[in-house]
């Protein structure tokens, strides 16, 4: 992992290669593939993530680097891999939420008598709140950075 002037703009991507999945390419794009992404770096921190997320990334990684902090390295399993990217790049996210049709879907999507209440695709980002849903009266694994109470 050298640094460069530019190396402030660079998200790290760990995660392994869906074999399940695939992505078509259209003639000339480059080779893409869907990644359960386990955690990502940047800014010298790392993040590991709640749940993985199936992202959409260039190439197929490259094996971890031999000065990653070991913390890091412990942290994730041994066949995992690395994707540099840029943070104004763009991709797909998608998370992988399992449960009843009753709770995936019908809670989500209704509202409503949900027993068992969801936060999902929430995202707040610089004063702004985009892609949240919120029912029942439950929060897991909620996180919030950068805020500042007035």
């Amino acid at each position: 992992m050298t640094e460069t002037l530019l190396s402030i703009s660079e998200v790290e991507l760990f995660g392994n290669k869906m074999t399940d999945m695939t992505y078509k390419e259209k003639k000339g794009d480059p080779k893409r593939n869907f990644v359960r992404v386990q955690g990502f770096g940047f800014e010298s921190n790392y993040y590991l993530m709640d749940a993985p997320i199936i992202m959409l990334l260039e190439t197929d990684g490259k094996a971890l680097p031999t000065n990653l902090p070991i913390d890091i390295k412990n942290s994730l399993p041994t066949d995992i891999k690395m994707w540099t990217c840029d943070k104004s790049d763009s991709s797909v996210r998608m998370d992988e939420l399992a449960g009843t049709f009753e709770e995936i879907l019908l809670e989500l999507e209704l509202g409503g008598n949900a027993s068992s209440g969801r936060v999902s695709g929430g995202r707040v980002s610089g004063g702004r709140v985009s892609g949240g849903r919120v029912s029942g009266g439950r929060v897991s694994g909620g996180r919030v950075s950068g805020g500042k109470a007035d």
